[in-house]
């Protein structure tokens, strides 16, 4: 599994998607999750939170399961660590799963539910420290399943082939078996949507982010399989909140996204007290070109994550990756709309909910404490920018766009020595620093760091009045752009390939300028700045009413805040 695997989100935020390797086991202490890998709180800490009591919240929709208990409450949190199951909150769902188990010991589905939210996931493998846990979690539920209705001794046996006592033993061939019972457990309870959810979700779990192949044209694996029992679960429930998140999950990479938008639209309304299922349609909408729907998704997710934050005082994976996700991914869904003060404020925002010790524990997450730097060159007026505190030499990568931002600041300011100078420190990072870290995470640290050369080496040469050099070298960068892996957000911040078309433009050539914005509106559909170059590049060559239409859609995609823009910028 790569860094382009997770956050998808996504790193955190890849709460932050190539050809991946398998998933490795976690270094202790440390949680992958899609929004990053981050350092665990301490282990009594966390155990402390677990076993204190939660509320019942009102805002995590309705979706419940019935099981066999005669305490109304036990019933309610089991629904309750069901939802948060669904929604990517293991440790809250944990939580209330333990809640419930108080109110009823002889509940077998509520130690159930606790062994289900200790084991994998997409974004996270089992760590060491869960194995016991989630031992005697299912141990319990085993002994107690004499009290259980036929169905949830099935669904206990399933979910005790996932689990061995042994913290040695094979990870891949438990997870197989697990997935081989709830397949057979689908099939016997065929109108059972959330056995057939998490059936689903199982064979997920066997290839983390790794759906796709021929540039998401063709499905791998299972993943054939997993679209049609999801399907089939939103042909019948089209509101199972756990379906819809794992259906965004299995399309967003694919080639066509499209097929996950309904179902996208219903979801932040099912759980909106569920930050990362509020986030999730971003997701999609991000893919599919709504940026100001994708930046509208993450605010209210962040508003939902802040208020829960507040509330309940939890650390670990939920605050640390999957809440700074969702900031990241407002801060470039704004940088696609063309909002320069929402992106703005939130690079500053993420610099601050990121902090140096998660970057220290996890290097390759340098590239998001680096992305506020692409608002800055993006939207930051250049004596701002150049402003900007040095951040050190401790996380190379994040020293490198600095060093990028500075430079582009330094050229649009008219000072193309300056712009040469950082451009030298930054080649110079490039060379010399150790990025293993990165790499070793399947990060292509070199291949963005060379961009970042590339694109500031065009910035220069546009500033010194050398547009076929500026064009030229802004060529190279677009072409290794459209060599990365799958990432969402993309590892670079912005299609060069508009950069390519701006200058086509500016050398007197709108046919060719037109050519490279419709190839970058193909990369990224609706990017706000491409569309208006578009839209002038139409009126220069007479074409009036294709230009009106590229209008229409600037007007649908971009914020009412849109910066102003010229050509020279793009």
């Amino acid at each position: 599994m790569t860094f382009s695997d997770t956050i998808g989100i996504g790193l955190l935020a890849w709460l932050l998607v190539g050809a991946q390797p398998a998933l490795a086991a976690e270094p202790a202490g440390h949680v992958h999750t899609e929004a990053g890998h981050y350092p665990k709180e301490t282990a009594a800490a966390q155990a402390a939170y677990v076993d204190s009591e939660p509320p019942l919240w009102d805002n995590l929709g309705t979706l419940s399961y019935k099981i066999t208990t005669s305490n109304a409450r036990a019933q309610q949190f089991f629904d309750q660590g069901l939802r948060l199951a669904y929604a990517f909150n293991h440790l809250e769902a944990q939580r209330a799963f333990r809640m419930a188990q108080k109110l009823d010991p002889k509940c077998a589905m509520c130690f159930w539910g606790e062994a289900l939210v200790l084991g994998p996931n997409i974004n996270a493998p089992m760590e060491t420290s869960a194995v016991g846990p989630a031992w005697s979690a299912i141990s319990q539920a085993k002994t107690l399943a004499k009290h259980a209705s036929p169905r949830e001794k099935a669904l206990i046996e399933a979910l005790s082939k996932r689990y061995a006592k042994d913290p040695k033993a094979d990870r891949k061939r438990l997870d197989q078996a697990y997935a081989a019972e709830m397949g057979k457990l689908a099939k016997r309870f065929p109108k059972d949507e959330d056995i057939a959810t998490l059936y689903a979700e199982s064979l997920m779990d066997l290839s983390p982010w790794d759906y796709w192949a021929d540039q998401g044209r063709k499905p791998k694996g299972n993943t054939a399989e997993i679209v049609k029992v999801l399907e089939t679960v939103l042909a019948n429930s089209p509101d199972h909140p756990g379906a819809i998140h794992y259906y965004i999950h299995m399309m967003e990479a694919s080639d066509r996204p499209e097929r996950a938008e309904p179902h996208a639209e219903r979801l932040a309304g099912l759980m909106p007290g569920a930050g990362h299922l509020v986030h999730m349609p971003g997701h999609l909408y991000y893919r599919l070109g709504r940026y100001r729907d994708a930046l509208e998704a993450n605010r209210a997710a962040i508003e939902a994550d802040e208020a829960y934050l507040k509330e309940t005082g939890a650390k670990g994976i939920y605050a640390q990756g999957y809440y700074p996700h969702n900031v990241h991914f407002l801060m470039v869904s704004a940088q696609m709309a063309g909002d320069g003060k929402t992106a703005l404020a939130a690079a500053g925002k993420l610099g601050k909910v990121l902090s140096d010790e998660t970057v220290r524990a996890v290097p390759w997450i340098q590239p998001v404490k680096a992305a506020p730097y692409f608002a800055h060159a993006q939207f930051g007026p250049p004596e701002t920018v150049l402003k900007l505190a040095d951040p050190g030499s401790e996380f190379p990568y994040v020293q490198a766009m600095w060093r990028y931002a500075r430079g582009v600041a330094a050229a649009a300011k008219g000072a193309p020595r300056d712009a040469r100078a950082e451009l030298d420190a930054l080649t110079g990072i490039a060379k010399t620093a150790d990025l293993s870290g990165l790499t070793e995470a399947g990060v292509p640290a070199a291949d963005i760091l060379r961009i970042a050369q590339e694109v500031l080496s065009g910035r220069i040469a546009q500033a010194e009045g050398d547009l076929a050099t500026a064009a030229s070298t802004f060529e190279k960068a677009a072409a290794l752009q459209e060599k990365l892996p799958y990432m969402e957000p993309p590892y670079w911040y912005y299609p060069v390939r508009r950069s390519v078309g701006a200058l086509r433009f500016l050398q007197g050539d709108p046919a060719g300028a037109e050519r490279e914005f419709d190839a970058s509106l193909r990369a990224a559909p609706n990017d706000a700045w491409a569309l208006w170059a578009l839209a002038e590049v139409y009126r220069k060559q007479g074409k009036d009413s294709a230009a009106a239409d590229a209008e229409r859609r600037l007007a649908k995609t971009r914020a009412d805040r849109g910066e102003p823009v010229r050509m020279e910028r793009l």
